[in-house]
């Protein structure tokens, strides 16, 4: 065999290969995720934890001893309190939220923050869970578990039932 039937050769194996990686990936369990930032910390969300997201929704303010409630919004016909998402995870309140998260049913909380950066799947092999593995710079350890790479980036994975219940404590 010369040079160039070997090197067409390797060629051909290399192309037939890069076929069998990609179908073999194809089967491989994804997550839906949502990458969003609180403050400047990126983080993710399992979109099998929410209801819906919404932007520029019109929040009502309503008067109320917890600092993190910023007012009720109204969507479908349905009311729902709505919570400074970056307070609750130990930042300074948003400046301007104007992403907000809907959870919980039969009565639903949303969660508002300013960044929204992206909806993807990741493979499920990638996230990390575990209790309180976060390294959010201002975030409540309690309220991560654990972490998933989204191009290139480490984000710790809010989970929000675990902030509703702070929120149904916060309320009794």
């Amino acid at each position: 065999m010369n040079t160039s039937e070997g090197t067409a050769a390797a060629l051909r194996r290399l192309f037939d290969s890069s076929f069998a990686a990609a179908a073999s990936s194809m089967t491989d369990p994804l997550e839906d995720m949502l990458a969003i930032r609180v403050g400047a910390d990126p983080y993710a969300l399992r979109l099998s934890e929410i209801v819906g997201l919404h932007v520029d929704v019109k929040i009502v303010p309503v008067p109320s001893p917890v600092v993190q409630l910023l007012g009720i919004v109204s969507l479908r016909g349905r009311m729902a309190p709505v919570y400074d998402l970056a307070a609750l995870l130990q930042y300074p309140p948003a400046a301007a939220p104007r992403w907000m998260i809907l959870a919980g049913a039969p009565q639903p909380v949303g969660f508002a923050f300013e960044t929204f950066e992206e909806q993807l799947q990741v493979p499920k092999a990638s996230l990390e869970d575990g209790e309180n593995r976060g390294k959010g710079g201002g975030a409540d350890r309690q309220h991560i578990r654990g972490v998933v790479r989204i191009a290139d980036v480490l984000r710790p994975m809010i989970h929000v039932a675990s902030v509703m219940e702070l929120i149904r404590g916060n309320n009794s």
